[in-house]
C-alpha cells in the first residue's frame, strides 16, 4: 500500500525531471541542515577568541546558504514542471479513455457526478499534487538528516527528541480516517449540488414556464448550505489528530531543552546550543510535514476516483481491415440480443440494410428503434450476436473506421462553443473552405450563415446558442455532408421543427441521401412511405417488414399505426 499516492503513474510515462527534483530536494534538505553545524562551530570559535577561523566559518556559512538556495530553486523548478506535465498528461489520457467507454457507462451516472471529478476535484488534485510533492519530499528528507546531526551531537539528545515520534505517527491514520469520513459526506453533498445546478440550467425554460424556478432555487440553496457545512467539517476533521501529533512532536523538544543541560558540560556551551537548535528544527519540520500529508490525503481521494475511471474497461477495438464486400449488406444485425443494465431491449434481431437502399424503422415508443441505431454506430456493443459493416463484424474493426463509415443526424443536434466552421468541420477536420461552403449550400444553411456577423467564422454560444432548432439541424446536415460517409442514419431528424423548417430540412436530407445507404427512424409514417423497405418493431423484435403498400395490404401492426395517424391528422378542436 502506498503511503502517498500522487497518481503520477496514471500519466503513462516516466518524467525524468521528477526523479531529478526528488534528488535535488533531498540534497537541498541536507545542505539546509549543515548551516546549523557551521553556526555552532562559529559560536564555539568566537567564545574561544578565534580570529581567522571565524571568517572561514562565515564564508562556509554563506556558501552553504547560496548552495541550498540554488538546489531548492532548481529542485522546485524541476518538481513544478514535472508534476504539471504529469497531471496534464493524466487529464488528456483520462479524456481519451472516457471517449473509448461504452455510452452505457455514462447513462448510469449523473452528469454532475462525473463533471465534479473532471473539473473541481481534478483542479484541487492538480494544485495539491504540484505544490505538495516537492515540499513533502524536502520535509521527509530534512528530519532524517537532522536526526543524524542530533546523533552526532549526542546520541541521548537524538533519542529523547525522537522518542515521541512513533507515538505521534499513530495520529496520522486517525487523521486519515477522520478525513475520509468527512470527505465522504462532503462528496455526497457536493455531487447533489452540482447535479441540481446542471438540472436547473438544463431545465430553466421549463421551470420558468411552470413558475417553479423559485422552489428549485430554494432547493439549490439548501444543497449549497449543506456543502458549506460539510466543507467546514472536512476542514476541521483532522484538527484533533493534527493537534495531538504536534503536541507529541514538540514534547520531544521540550524534553531536550529540559534535560540536555544535565549531561552536556558547561564548557561545551556551543554544543548545548547546537543540540537545542537542532531539536527545535526537528520539531518544526515534523510539524509542517503533517499539514502536507493532510493535504495529500484530500488529493488521494480524487486519485482513487480517477483510478476507478481508468480501470473501467474500454470498449474493445479491433485492428482488422474492412472487406467492403459489394454483395454484403451495408450493415446487418445477426441474431442480436441487447439490454441496458440487464433489462432486455432487443431480442434475437435479424436485420439487413442493403447498400444504396432506404430502410425505415417504425413502431411504438420503446420498441428499440433508437437502440438499433446506437448499435449500428457502436455506441454500445451487443450482448449476443453481431453487428456487421459491409460484411465485417464491427468489433473486429478500428472504431475510427466505423465512425468514418456512418454519419448520424438526429432530432437532438449538438453544437459546440466555437465557430460555425469548426462545428461543421467536426466530421472532416482537414476539409477545405470550398468543401465547407458546398456542404452549407447543399444543406440549405448558407443563407442564414452568410447573414451572421462573421459568416462561417461567427462564434456560436454553447449548444449553438442564438440559432433556431431548424438552423442547428441544417448545420448538422452540412456536417454529415462534409463527412461524406457511405451510410446515413436519421433519427427523427425533423421531429422538433415547424412545417416550414421541416420542408427545408427534408430537401437537404434528400440531397444528403443521394447515393447512400439510409436508415431512418420516424414516428410519422407519411415521411417514410416511399422507403425501399419498412421494418416494423414491437417489444424489441421485428414484427413485420415490407413496402408501404404491402404492409397496408397485410393489415398488421403497420396498418394499425397508419390508421391511427390518419385519424390523428384529421383531429381538431
Amino acid at each position: 500500500m502506498k503511503l502517498f499516492d500522487f497518481g503520477f503513474d496514471l500519466a503513462g510515462y516516466r518524467e525524468p525531471r521528477l526523479r531529478r527534483g526528488l534528488i535535488l530536494s533531498s540534497v537541498g534538505a541536507v545542505v539546509d541542515t549543515l548551516p546549523l553545524l557551521v553556526a555552532v562551530w562559529m559560536l564555539d570559535l568566537a567564545l574561544r577568541g578565534g580570529g581567522a577561523p571565524v571568517a572561514v566559518a562565515a564564508g562556509a556559512l554563506a556558501l552553504l546558504f547560496v548552495l541550498g538556495f540554488g538546489l531548492r530553486s532548481v529542485a522546485s523548478l524541476d518538481n513544478f514542471i514535472a508534476t504539471y506535465a504529469l497531471v496534464g498528461r493524466t487529464r488528456i489520457r483520462l479524456a481519451d479513455h472516457l471517449r473509448r467507454l461504452p455510452m452505457g457507462f455514462f447513462s448510469r451516472r449523473r452528469v454532475g457526478s462525473l463533471a465534479s471529478v473532471l473539473t473541481d476535484e481534478f483542479g484541487l488534485y492538480t494544485e495539491l499534487a504540484t505544490h505538495a510533492w516537492g515540499l513533502t519530499v524536502a520535509n521527509i528528507a530534512m528530519p532524517t538528516t537532522i536526526a543524524f546531526v542530533m546523533a552526532f551531537v549526542d546520541w541521548r539528545v537524538a533519542l529523547i527528541a525522537f522518542a515521541p515520534v512513533p507515538l505521534a505517527l499513530l495520529a496520522l491514520p486517525w487523521s486519515t480516517r477522520r478525513v475520509q469520513r468527512a470527505s465522504d459526506s462532503l462528496d455526497g453533498t457536493r455531487k447533489t449540488l452540482v447535479a441540481d445546478l446542471v438540472e436547473y440550467v438544463q431545465g430553466l425554460r421549463t421551470l420558468v414556464g411552470l413558475g417553479a424556478e423559485k422552489d428549485f432555487v430554494r432547493r439549490i440553496r439548501t444543497s449549497a448550505d449543506r456543502v458549506a457545512d460539510a466543507q467546514m467539517k472536512a476542514e476541521l476533521a483532522p484538527a484533533p489528530a493534527v493537534l495531538a501529533y504536534g503536541f507529541l512532536v514538540h514534547s520531544g523538544f521540550v524534553a531536550v531543552l529540559s534535560v540536555s543541560a544535565w549531561w552536556i558540560p558547561p564548557a561545551s556551551f556551543a554544543r548545548w546550543v547546537l543540540a537545542v537548535l537542532v531539536a527545535a528544527h526537528f520539531a518544526r519540520v515534523l510539524s509542517e510535514l503533517v499539514f502536507f500529508i493532510s493535504a495529500i490525503r484530500y488529493a488521494d481521494r480524487t486519485v482513487t476516483r480517477v483510478r476507478a475511471l481508468f480501470e473501467t474497461p474500454a470498449q474493445p477495438e479491433g485492428k482488422g481491415a474492412m472487406n467492403m464486400d459489394a454483395d454484403a449488406p451495408a450493415m446487418a444485425l445477426r441474431n442480436v440480443c441487447f439490454g441496458y443494465d440487464e433489462a432486455p431491449v432487443l431480442k434475437d434481431i435479424d436485420l439487413r440494410f442493403e447498400q444504396g437502399h432506404v430502410t425505415a424503422l417504425v413502431g411504438p415508443s420503446g420498441c428499440g428503434k433508437s437502440t438499433v441505431l446506437s448499435l449500428l454506430t457502436r455506441l454500445w456493443d451487443v450482448d449476443e450476436g453481431a453487428v456487421e459493416l459491409f460484411g465485417s463484424d464491427v468489433r473486429s474493426l478500428p472504431l475510427s473506421k466505423v465512425q468514418q463509415s456512418v454519419a448520424t443526424v438526429s432530432q437532438t443536434t449538438t453544437l459546440f462553443e466555437g465557430t460555425v466552421l469548426e462545428n461543421v468541420r467536426l466530421g472532416a477536420p482537414g476539409a477545405e473552405l470550398e468543401a465547407v461552403d458546398r456542404a452549407l449550400r447543399s444543406a440549405g444553411a448558407w443563407s442564414f450563415v452568410e447573414a451572421l456577423p462573421d459568416g462561417i467564422h461567427t462564434v456560436l454560444g454553447p449548444d449553438g446558442g442564438g440559432l433556431s432548432g431548424g438552423q442547428r439541424q441544417r448545420l448538422a446536415i452540412a456536417r454529415a455532408l462534409l463527412a461524406d460517409a457511405p451510410i446515413l442514419l436519421l433519427d427523427e431528424a425533423t421531429a422538433s421543427v415547424d412545417p416550414e423548417q421541416e420542408h427545408a430540412i427534408q430537401q437537404a436530407i434528400a440531397r444528403l441521401a443521394e447515393g447512400r445507404t439510409v436508415v431512418v427512424v420516424s414516428h410519422r409514417l407519411w415521411t417514410v412511405r416511399d422507403a425501399d423497405r419498412i421494418v416494423v418493431m414491437e417489444d424489441g423484435q421485428v414484427a413485420e417488414a415490407g413496402t408501404h403498400d404491402a404492409l397496408l395490404a397485410q393489415g398488421g401492426p403497420y396498418a394499425s399505426l397508419w390508421q391511427a395517424q390518419e385519424e390523428a391528422a384529421s383531429w381538431s378542436f
